[in-house]
Protein backbone atom coordinates (compact mmCIF):
# COMPACT_ATOMS: atom_id res chain seq x y z
CA UNK A 1 0.00 0.00 0.00
CA UNK A 2 1.89 2.96 -1.25
CA UNK A 3 0.69 6.71 -0.20
CA UNK A 4 1.64 10.23 -0.53
CA UNK A 5 2.74 12.74 2.21
CA UNK A 6 3.56 16.16 1.74
CA UNK A 7 4.60 19.27 4.26
CA UNK A 8 5.75 22.32 3.66
CA UNK A 9 8.20 23.55 0.83
CA UNK A 10 6.50 21.08 -1.43
CA UNK A 11 8.36 17.93 0.53
CA UNK A 12 6.38 15.10 -0.76
CA UNK A 13 7.25 11.15 0.03
CA UNK A 14 5.70 8.66 -0.91
CA UNK A 15 5.71 5.69 1.96
CA UNK A 16 4.95 1.93 2.17
CA UNK A 17 2.48 1.19 4.59
CA UNK A 18 0.88 -1.77 6.21
CA UNK A 19 -1.62 -4.06 4.63
CA UNK A 20 -5.21 -3.43 6.67
CA UNK A 21 -7.02 -6.52 7.31
CA UNK A 22 -10.81 -7.03 5.84
CA UNK A 23 -12.71 -7.45 8.85
CA UNK A 24 -17.08 -7.65 8.83
CA UNK A 25 -18.01 -4.18 7.02
CA UNK A 26 -14.47 -3.11 5.54
CA UNK A 27 -13.84 -2.77 1.55
CA UNK A 28 -10.76 -3.14 0.07
CA UNK A 29 -10.21 -0.04 -2.83
CA UNK A 30 -7.74 0.17 -5.69
CA UNK A 31 -7.62 3.69 -6.23
CA UNK A 32 -8.07 5.38 -9.70
CA UNK A 33 -8.24 8.72 -9.04
CA UNK A 34 -7.49 11.70 -6.68
CA UNK A 35 -7.65 15.28 -6.64
CA UNK A 36 -5.43 17.87 -5.28
CA UNK A 37 -7.57 19.92 -2.95
CA UNK A 38 -7.03 23.36 -1.88
CA UNK A 39 -6.39 21.74 1.81
CA UNK A 40 -3.67 19.69 0.13
CA UNK A 41 -1.47 22.73 -1.11
CA UNK A 42 -1.88 24.78 2.60
CA UNK A 43 -0.44 21.10 3.98
CA UNK A 44 2.22 21.84 1.27
CA UNK A 45 2.98 25.55 1.89
CA UNK A 46 2.11 25.45 5.56
CA UNK A 47 2.39 22.48 7.77
CA UNK A 48 5.68 20.97 9.56
CA UNK A 49 5.05 17.76 9.67
CA UNK A 50 4.39 14.77 6.85
CA UNK A 51 0.41 14.95 6.50
CA UNK A 52 -1.77 12.08 4.35
CA UNK A 53 -2.63 14.07 1.12
CA UNK A 54 -5.66 13.20 -0.87
CA UNK A 55 -9.49 12.70 -0.25
CA UNK A 56 -11.40 13.54 -3.37
CA UNK A 57 -11.31 9.63 -4.49
CA UNK A 58 -12.61 7.32 -7.15
CA UNK A 59 -11.97 4.41 -7.02
CA UNK A 60 -13.18 0.35 -8.14
CA UNK A 61 -14.09 -2.31 -5.55
CA UNK A 62 -11.04 -4.76 -5.21
CA UNK A 63 -12.68 -7.16 -2.12
CA UNK A 64 -15.02 -6.78 0.45
CA UNK A 65 -15.65 -8.02 4.18
CA UNK A 66 -17.41 -11.18 5.04
CA UNK A 67 -20.42 -9.11 6.01
CA UNK A 68 -20.37 -6.12 3.34
CA UNK A 69 -23.78 -5.37 1.39
CA UNK A 70 -23.21 -2.15 -0.29
CA UNK A 71 -20.91 -2.51 -2.79
CA UNK A 72 -19.52 -5.53 -4.44
CA UNK A 73 -16.09 -6.43 -6.08
CA UNK A 74 -15.44 -4.57 -9.58
CA UNK A 75 -18.38 -1.67 -8.56
CA UNK A 76 -16.93 2.20 -9.50
CA UNK A 77 -17.06 4.37 -6.49
CA UNK A 78 -16.72 7.51 -4.65
CA UNK A 79 -15.07 7.25 -1.34
CA UNK A 80 -15.95 10.35 1.28
CA UNK A 81 -13.55 11.17 2.90
CA UNK A 82 -16.05 11.36 6.67
CA UNK A 83 -19.17 10.50 6.49
CA UNK A 84 -21.77 10.26 9.56
CA UNK A 85 -21.92 7.69 12.11
CA UNK A 86 -25.84 7.39 12.18
CA UNK A 87 -25.33 6.45 15.93
CA UNK A 88 -24.68 9.81 18.22
CA UNK A 89 -27.52 12.12 19.31
CA UNK A 90 -26.22 14.31 16.83
CA UNK A 91 -27.66 12.14 13.91
CA UNK A 92 -30.38 10.67 15.87
CA UNK A 93 -31.77 14.13 16.07
CA UNK A 94 -31.26 15.14 12.44
CA UNK A 95 -28.40 16.99 13.30
CA UNK A 96 -25.77 14.71 10.84
CA UNK A 97 -23.83 18.18 10.73
CA UNK A 98 -22.98 18.07 13.98
CA UNK A 99 -21.39 14.63 14.09
CA UNK A 100 -18.21 13.90 15.45
CA UNK A 101 -17.73 10.82 15.47
CA UNK A 102 -18.05 9.83 12.11
CA UNK A 103 -15.92 7.32 9.99
CA UNK A 104 -13.30 8.19 8.07
CA UNK A 105 -10.26 7.24 5.84
CA UNK A 106 -7.79 6.38 9.43
CA UNK A 107 -5.14 8.35 8.55
CA UNK A 108 -4.92 6.88 4.49
CA UNK A 109 -3.40 9.26 2.28
CA UNK A 110 -6.04 9.30 -0.49
CA UNK A 111 -3.74 9.72 -2.89
CA UNK A 112 -2.79 5.92 -2.93
CA UNK A 113 -2.76 2.80 -4.51
CA UNK A 114 -5.24 0.64 -2.27
CA UNK A 115 -7.11 2.08 0.54
CA UNK A 116 -9.36 -0.13 3.07
CA UNK A 117 -12.33 1.82 4.56
CA UNK A 118 -15.84 0.70 6.06
CA UNK A 119 -18.69 0.53 3.21
CA UNK A 120 -20.41 3.25 4.41
CA UNK A 121 -17.87 5.52 2.60
CA UNK A 122 -18.89 4.62 -0.67
CA UNK A 123 -20.70 5.51 -3.39
CA UNK A 124 -21.55 3.25 -6.33
CA UNK A 125 -21.20 5.12 -9.40
CA UNK A 126 -21.72 4.94 -13.51
CA UNK A 127 -20.83 5.97 -16.70
CA UNK A 128 -18.29 8.54 -15.44
CA UNK A 129 -14.46 8.15 -16.43
CA UNK A 130 -12.49 8.41 -12.70
CA UNK A 131 -10.89 11.39 -13.47
CA UNK A 132 -14.29 13.15 -14.09
CA UNK A 133 -15.80 11.18 -11.11
CA UNK A 134 -12.52 12.49 -8.76
CA UNK A 135 -14.43 16.07 -8.66
CA UNK A 136 -17.21 14.67 -6.80
CA UNK A 137 -16.37 15.47 -3.39
CA UNK A 138 -15.55 19.17 -4.13
CA UNK A 139 -18.62 19.63 -6.19
CA UNK A 140 -20.45 18.83 -2.73
CA UNK A 141 -18.58 21.55 -1.21
CA UNK A 142 -19.48 23.91 -3.52
CA UNK A 143 -23.03 22.71 -2.88
CA UNK A 144 -23.41 22.78 0.23
CA UNK A 145 -21.97 26.30 0.48
CA UNK A 146 -24.42 27.77 -2.00
CA UNK A 147 -27.20 25.62 -0.67
CA UNK A 148 -26.64 27.37 3.02
CA UNK A 149 -27.15 30.43 1.89
CA UNK A 150 -30.55 30.02 0.39
CA UNK A 151 -30.27 32.13 -2.47
CA UNK A 152 -33.55 33.19 -3.89
CA UNK A 153 -34.35 32.98 -7.62
CA UNK A 154 -32.46 35.81 -9.94
CA UNK A 155 -30.50 36.67 -6.51
CA UNK A 156 -27.09 38.40 -7.30
CA UNK A 157 -24.14 36.32 -6.01
CA UNK A 158 -20.21 37.02 -6.17
CA UNK A 159 -17.73 34.48 -5.18
CA UNK A 160 -13.72 35.34 -3.62
CA UNK A 161 -11.45 33.10 -4.92
CA UNK A 162 -11.44 31.21 -8.15
CA UNK A 163 -9.86 27.78 -7.46
CA UNK A 164 -11.65 24.46 -8.23
CA UNK A 165 -14.14 25.08 -5.03
CA UNK A 166 -15.10 28.78 -6.53
CA UNK A 167 -15.89 27.47 -9.96
CA UNK A 168 -17.93 24.99 -8.84
CA UNK A 169 -20.04 27.06 -6.51
CA UNK A 170 -20.65 29.64 -9.27
CA UNK A 171 -21.80 26.29 -11.63
CA UNK A 172 -24.16 25.18 -9.15
CA UNK A 173 -25.18 28.49 -8.22
CA UNK A 174 -25.67 28.86 -11.60
CA UNK A 175 -27.70 25.58 -11.98
CA UNK A 176 -29.46 26.47 -8.84
CA UNK A 177 -31.44 29.98 -10.53
CA UNK A 178 -28.49 32.73 -9.47
CA UNK A 179 -28.97 36.02 -11.41
CA UNK A 180 -25.96 38.27 -11.87
CA UNK A 181 -22.92 36.14 -10.61
CA UNK A 182 -19.14 37.87 -10.17
CA UNK A 183 -15.94 35.75 -9.08
CA UNK A 184 -12.89 37.99 -7.68
CA UNK A 185 -9.15 36.94 -8.15
CA UNK A 186 -6.02 39.00 -7.28
CA UNK A 187 -4.13 38.92 -10.60
CA UNK A 188 -5.56 39.32 -14.46
CA UNK A 189 -1.56 38.37 -15.31
CA UNK A 190 -1.65 35.26 -13.43
CA UNK A 191 -1.12 32.34 -15.50
CA UNK A 192 -3.44 30.84 -13.40
CA UNK A 193 -6.16 33.18 -13.17
CA UNK A 194 -6.42 33.30 -16.93
CA UNK A 195 -7.07 29.60 -17.36
CA UNK A 196 -9.13 29.95 -14.68
CA UNK A 197 -11.29 32.76 -16.06
CA UNK A 198 -11.49 30.55 -18.75
CA UNK A 199 -13.31 28.05 -16.86
CA UNK A 200 -15.17 30.63 -15.19
CA UNK A 201 -16.93 31.70 -18.46
CA UNK A 202 -17.56 28.14 -19.45
CA UNK A 203 -19.69 27.54 -16.25
CA UNK A 204 -21.73 30.66 -16.24
CA UNK A 205 -20.15 33.37 -14.71
CA UNK A 206 -20.84 36.85 -15.82
CA UNK A 207 -17.98 38.88 -14.93
CA UNK A 208 -14.77 38.75 -13.00
CA UNK A 209 -12.69 41.32 -11.15
CA UNK A 210 -9.44 41.64 -9.85
CA UNK A 211 -8.52 42.95 -6.54
CA UNK A 212 -5.04 44.13 -7.77
CA UNK A 213 -6.64 46.67 -10.49
CA UNK A 214 -7.20 50.48 -10.29
CA UNK A 215 -10.89 50.91 -8.98
CA UNK A 216 -11.61 47.80 -8.38
CA UNK A 217 -14.33 48.00 -5.34
CA UNK A 218 -15.99 50.60 -7.85
CA UNK A 219 -15.88 48.25 -10.66
CA UNK A 220 -17.66 45.39 -7.98
CA UNK A 221 -20.42 47.62 -7.47
CA UNK A 222 -20.76 49.08 -10.59
CA UNK A 223 -24.67 47.41 -10.76
CA UNK A 224 -24.90 47.99 -7.38
CA UNK A 225 -23.82 45.65 -3.94
CA UNK A 226 -24.60 41.67 -4.43
CA UNK A 227 -27.45 40.15 -2.52
CA UNK A 228 -24.92 37.31 -1.15
CA UNK A 229 -20.94 36.55 -1.19
CA UNK A 230 -19.22 33.57 -0.98
CA UNK A 231 -15.57 33.55 0.23
CA UNK A 232 -13.82 30.43 -0.91
CA UNK A 233 -10.21 32.30 -1.03
CA UNK A 234 -7.96 32.90 2.54
CA UNK A 235 -9.88 34.20 5.44
CA UNK A 236 -8.35 38.01 4.74
CA UNK A 237 -11.34 38.22 1.98
CA UNK A 238 -13.89 38.09 4.21
CA UNK A 239 -14.19 41.93 5.09
CA UNK A 240 -13.88 42.77 0.88
CA UNK A 241 -16.87 40.33 0.71
CA UNK A 242 -18.51 41.98 3.91
CA UNK A 243 -18.43 45.30 2.00
CA UNK A 244 -19.20 43.90 -1.22
CA UNK A 245 -23.25 42.51 0.39
CA UNK A 246 -26.04 45.32 0.71
CA UNK A 247 -28.55 45.37 3.18
CA UNK A 248 -29.64 41.87 4.38
CA UNK A 249 -27.09 40.43 2.58
CA UNK A 250 -25.19 37.30 3.62
CA UNK A 251 -21.81 36.25 3.66
CA UNK A 252 -20.71 32.35 3.50
CA UNK A 253 -16.84 31.58 4.04
CA UNK A 254 -15.27 28.06 3.62
CA UNK A 255 -11.78 28.99 2.76
CA UNK A 256 -9.07 28.45 5.58
CA UNK A 257 -5.41 28.96 6.08
CA UNK A 258 -2.57 26.81 8.71
CA UNK A 259 -0.54 29.37 8.70
CA UNK A 260 -0.16 30.93 12.04
CA UNK A 261 -2.25 34.09 12.99
CA UNK A 262 -3.60 34.35 9.36
CA UNK A 263 -7.02 33.24 10.15
CA UNK A 264 -8.09 36.35 11.96
CA UNK A 265 -9.80 39.12 10.24
CA UNK A 266 -11.42 42.66 11.55
CA UNK A 267 -14.75 43.18 10.51
CA UNK A 268 -16.91 46.17 10.98
CA UNK A 269 -19.76 45.03 13.49
CA UNK A 270 -21.51 48.19 13.19
CA UNK A 271 -22.32 47.98 9.83
CA UNK A 272 -23.04 44.17 10.11
CA UNK A 273 -25.49 44.95 12.47
CA UNK A 274 -27.43 48.24 11.32
CA UNK A 275 -27.47 46.95 7.93
CA UNK A 276 -28.72 43.15 8.98
CA UNK A 277 -25.83 41.65 7.64
CA UNK A 278 -24.76 38.02 8.37
CA UNK A 279 -21.67 35.85 8.29
CA UNK A 280 -21.85 31.90 7.83
CA UNK A 281 -19.45 29.01 7.78
CA UNK A 282 -19.57 25.75 5.75
CA UNK A 283 -17.39 23.36 6.50
CA UNK A 284 -18.52 20.04 4.39
CA UNK A 285 -18.18 17.00 6.80
CA UNK A 286 -19.31 14.84 7.53
CA UNK A 287 -20.34 14.19 4.00
CA UNK A 288 -23.46 14.89 2.50
CA UNK A 289 -24.82 16.07 -1.19
CA UNK A 290 -22.98 12.78 -2.78
CA UNK A 291 -25.24 11.48 -4.47
CA UNK A 292 -26.87 14.72 -5.87
CA UNK A 293 -22.96 15.69 -7.24
CA UNK A 294 -22.73 12.56 -9.07
CA UNK A 295 -25.99 13.05 -11.06
CA UNK A 296 -25.18 16.71 -11.88
CA UNK A 297 -22.21 15.19 -13.04
CA UNK A 298 -23.47 11.90 -14.80
CA UNK A 299 -26.00 14.18 -16.84
CA UNK A 300 -23.49 16.80 -17.71
CA UNK A 301 -25.73 19.77 -15.74
CA UNK A 302 -22.41 20.60 -14.33
CA UNK A 303 -19.38 20.04 -16.55
CA UNK A 304 -16.61 19.60 -13.79
CA UNK A 305 -14.24 18.76 -16.44
CA UNK A 306 -13.67 22.18 -17.38
CA UNK A 307 -11.78 22.89 -14.22
CA UNK A 308 -9.46 19.83 -14.95
CA UNK A 309 -6.10 21.08 -15.66
CA UNK A 310 -3.09 18.31 -15.41
CA UNK A 311 -2.60 15.02 -14.33
CA UNK A 312 0.16 13.59 -12.67
CA UNK A 313 0.25 9.88 -11.84
CA UNK A 314 1.05 8.87 -8.42
CA UNK A 315 4.81 8.38 -8.97
CA UNK A 316 5.68 11.80 -10.03
CA UNK A 317 3.31 13.34 -7.45
CA UNK A 318 5.77 15.25 -6.42
CA UNK A 319 5.33 17.34 -9.50
CA UNK A 320 3.33 19.78 -8.01
CA UNK A 321 5.92 21.88 -6.95
CA UNK A 322 6.41 22.88 -10.51
CA UNK A 323 2.94 23.66 -10.38
CA UNK A 324 1.60 25.40 -7.51
CA UNK A 325 4.75 26.61 -6.17
CA UNK A 326 4.94 29.58 -8.64
CA UNK A 327 2.32 30.75 -11.58
CA UNK A 328 1.06 28.41 -13.59
CA UNK A 329 -1.96 27.57 -16.00
CA UNK A 330 -2.37 25.00 -13.15
CA UNK A 331 -6.23 24.75 -11.94
CA UNK A 332 -7.49 21.32 -10.87
CA UNK A 333 -4.59 18.89 -10.83
CA UNK A 334 -5.87 15.11 -10.20
CA UNK A 335 -3.27 12.22 -9.56
CA UNK A 336 -3.76 9.35 -11.11
CA UNK A 337 -2.90 5.46 -10.17
CA UNK A 338 -2.88 3.39 -13.21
Amino acid sequence: MLGAYGRKDFDIVLKQREDIPLTAHMVRLRVAACGVCGTDLHFLRDMDDYTPMGHEISARVEETGPEVTRVRRGDWVICEDVSPCGACSACKTGRTRLCRNGLNLGGQPGMSDILVVHENLLNVFEGIDPVTASMTEPLTVAIRGVRKLRLAPLSSLVIFGMGAIGLFSAAYARFAGAGRIAMVARNPHSLRNRAAAGAAAALGVDEIHYTRTEGFMEGLLRDGPFDAAIVDAAPAAVPTAMQAVGYGGNVLTQGVTFAPGKGIVSLDVSDMVFNKKQLLTSLAEPAENFPLSLELIRTGRIDVSRVITHRLSLENVSGLKALYAQDSPAVKTVITMA
